[in-house]
């Protein structure tokens, strides 16, 4: 546009010069004629001079009009130029001020699936993450002893079912760049007796929202896992269908709290800190095997430190991935809940040993000291996860042992290793439980199968597991308090 406007001024330069040339010559012809010069007196010699100077005056004034319109042309062209700057300043100013009322409205928008689906802004300002995962199992289990689970025929002393372990859906991401947030819901069902999907439910589970003022230091607040076991944080990547049976006694779940966490080298250390109200106060609403404390102030912290490789190389417990390089992590915890107060909830514990050489529920009415050190490695389809675990009951009944306090010791170590890589894998596990002053224990044993369809998206797990002398009741590991289990699951898992 630019260079046209110069062209066409151009234009109206030459032509106005031509003009004025034309009229210059002009005028320099007639005023060289003299005045006082003998002209021949032919016949009409007045009337020619009269008329070519007649001739020129209407030349002067065509060229004076010719002027006049290239004048007005130019002066046209200048105050459109002018009218279209201002409306071009005018333009821009409602844009800048729409910009600004409405600076998220304008960007793009992303969607798409990145271990996960996903909607976002172009800048990643804002930005929703869809997770979900499913776990289909069919359990069986048998109690070796003349007493009868509940729920269970006389005859058979056993129960079996379809549930669902687990069939969750997450929405998490970021808002305004550093708020973040997460949203789990819960959709299972329970074996409950000899009856599978009797337990029908949905539950919130992890509902937070926090800040992140730098990747070392995220503030949080609300339901979320208390930072103590290792498994719970990738209880959708295990190599068997749950947990150690000896692992569910020490682990707090999840609970209302505030955190701090943080990465403290990339991809090397980082650490949580959390205060919160005590154990399982927020998992499901239901009592887990390590007891509902509910209003328990509890404090609890974790850190990681992977040594070779990345943390993230142990978002699950397989080598899916076929890690050709040796790579390891160590982790360790530790917690404390309090309950001094008599407007603090006291509720039982179960899964610790009586005088009669049996197990029970106790009442607790005092402090909970726990630690934890656990170490994981992968190498060429190779895995290795072990785990060991302490915590001290203070003032546990003085009557049953005549002691004040109770210790409690536990601790597992599991294998696997993939005979097809990424397809075909073999596992197994074995674990104690045990208990200071006393010599009960507890002894549990896994072997595994598993075949990975489409990595931890989709596999489908196979596992048979023998528990003797069961601490506990659960009915999502299929054990049942003083009786020798034996425990056959075969599970199918869906994530996205």
């Amino acid at each position: 546009m630019a260079d046209q406007t110069s062209i066409g001024r151009a234009k109206g330069r030459l032509m106005l010069a031509s003009l004025v040339a034309q009229l210059a010559l002009a005028t320099v012809a007639w005023a060289g004629t003299p005045t006082n010069s003998v002209v021949p007196a032919a016949a009409g010699a007045t009337a020619t001079q009269s008329d070519t100077v007649a001739q020129l005056q209407k030349e002067i004034e065509s060229l004076k009009s010719a002027v006049n319109t290239l004048k007005a042309h130019q002066d046209s062209a200048w105050m459109a130029k002018q009218r279209a700057a201002e409306v071009r300043a005018i333009v821009e100013s409602t844009l800048k001020e729409s910009k600004k009322e409405s600076q998220y409205l304008d960007n793009p928008i992303q969607a798409g699936y990145d271990n996960g689906f996903f909607i976002r802004s172009a800048d990643k300002d804002f930005q929703l993450n869809i997770n979900g995962y499913l776990q289909f199992r069919y359990s069986y289990a048998a109690a070796g002893t003349a007493s009868t689970p509940a729920g269970a025929s006389s005859a058979h002393k056993n129960y079996s079912g379809f549930n669902f372990r687990r069939a969750r859906l997450i929405l998490s991401g970021n808002a305004f760049q550093n708020f973040i947030y997460c949203i789990s819901g819960d959709f299972q069902t329970g074996i409950s007796g000899a009856s599978a999907g009797s337990n029908n439910a949905f539950a919130i589970l992890d509902t937070w929202a926090g800040y992140k003022f730098s990747p070392m230091f995220v503030v949080r607040a609300g339901s979320m896992l208390v930072p103590f076991t290792h498994v719970e944080y990738f209880s959708s990547g295990t190599e068997f269908p749950d947990f150690a049976v000896v692992e569910a006694p020490f682990d707090p779940v999840r609970s209302d709290a505030v955190d701090l966490d943080g990465t403290l080298i990339t991809h090397k250390l980082n650490y949580e800190i959390q205060v919160n109200n005590g154990s399982t106060s927020q998992d499901n609403g239901a009592v887990g095997p390590g007891g509902h404390f509910g209003n328990r102030m509890g404090v609890y912290g974790r850190v990681n430190f992977a040594g070779a490789g990345k943390i993230s190389d142990f978002n699950d417990s397989p080598d899916v991935e076929d890690n050709q390089h040796f790579v390891w992590l160590l982790g360790a915890a530790a917690g404390y809940e309090s309950q001094n107060s008599a407007l603090q909830q006291t509720t039982s514990n179960p899964g610790l040993p009586t005088t009669a050489g049996n197990f029970a529920s106790y009442t607790l009415n005092g402090g909970l000291v726990r630690a934890t050190v656990d170490a994981h490695a992968k190498y060429r389809g190779f895995s290795f996860n072990s785990a060991v675990y302490y915590q001290h009951y203070d003032n546990t009944p003085v009557a049953t042992f005549g002691y004040s306090s109770l210790g409690e010791l536990g601790y597992y170590g599991e294998v696997g290793y993939f005979l097809v890589p990424h397809k075909w894998e073999i596992a197994g596990r074995a674990g104690e439980l045990l208990f200071s002053h006393t010599g009960q224990h507890m002894y549990e044993g896994t072997l595994g199968l598993n075949y990975y369809i489409f990595g931890e998206n989709a596999k489908i797990q196979t596992a048979v597991t023998y528990v003797n002398n069961a601490a506990y009741t659960n009915t999502n590991l299929g054990t049942t308090a003083g009786t020798n289990d034996w425990i056959g699951q075969v599970q199918f898992q869906f994530k996205f």
